[in-house]
């Protein structure tokens, strides 16, 4: 049986982090696959392409990895993802975007509002949903526009159901320990497996090792009278990261002396 690793590289969650670790761990069978359009457009029929095509592939990463996976004979998927809390991501979405070089729509507006503007303008529905759900959506294999009326009849409950799965989801304000899980389930496959990082693409500004509290409290106080509609418009997203939170506790409570796992990956870290 041949395993691969899709990783869905969801926008401001980690993924260039855990690239790079994959990067490092797979070299030349690793794809960062960046051609956002393909996958969007033919993301099953590409999938089976890329892994036909290349027979030593061994991890996949894409910012738009279908849901839709194909069935090929001796192939076995592992799709793993990342889940961030939405109030703590659409700070660092801003971050981002006002910092790029791009000239998304997205990048503009960045650099022409300040932060509560930046949201409110992100909040209509006719601008992409880059901070309103879409952690919910892209879990469940949604890449296209929609409305909270359809994420409530269909995508939430798809989402919901990928974290219950044999699907890894990790959540990024515990990167260290969603990563000691990872391994435990990669190491019978990929006895290397090594999934030590030095960390990429840090938002400027951003203080590595803020609680989560103290992150959710500021941005709070930042979004003033958006607050209410910040959260309505992501409370799929809210409850999904709970949901993940909760599951990933769970798993963590099943790996035998994780402490000591944990103490190692760190040093492994350290180390780099």
């Amino acid at each position: 049986m041949r395993y691969i690793l899709l990783h869905g590289h969801i926008f401001k969650n980690a993924g260039s982090t855990m690239d790079w670790s994959l990067q490092r761990i797979f070299g030349d069978r690793f794809l960062d696959h960046r051609q956002d359009k393909p996958m969007r457009q033919a993301g099953r029929e590409l999938l089976a392409q890329l892994v036909e095509q290349d027979e030593q592939l061994c991890a996949l990463s894409s910012h738009h990895m279908t849901g839709d996976l194909p069935q090929i004979r001796g192939v076995n998927f592992i799709s793993v993802n990342l889940l961030r809390h939405p109030l703590i991501r659409l700070r660092s979405v801003y971050d981002f975007e006002r910092h790029q070089q791009g000239e998304t729509p997205g990048a503009r507006a960045a650099k022409q509002k300040g932060f509560r503007d930046y949201v409110a303008w992100r909040m209509q529905p006719d601008v992409a949903r880059t901070i309103r759900n879409y952690q919910t959506l892209y879990l469940a294999g949604r890449h296209h526009p929609t409305d909270n009326a359809e994420i409530a009849r269909h995508y939430f409950s798809a989402a919901l159901a990928k974290v219950a799965s044999g699907a890894f989801v990790g959540v990024v304000e515990r990167y260290d320990e969603s990563m000691v899980v990872l391994e435990e389930q990669l190491r019978g496959i990929f006895p290397a497996i090594d999934l030590s990082y030095v960390r990429q693409n840090v938002s400027a500004g951003r203080k590595v090792g803020e609680t989560e509290e103290r992150l959710v409290a500021a941005v709070l106080s930042e979004l003033g009278d958006l607050q209410k509609q910040v959260i309505d418009e992501n409370s799929f997203d809210l409850a999904l990261y709970q949901a993940g939170s909760a599951a990933l506790q769970s798993k963590i409570e099943g790996v035998e002396n994780f402490a000591l796992k944990l103490a190692n990956f760190r040093q492994r870290c350290a180390s780099l």
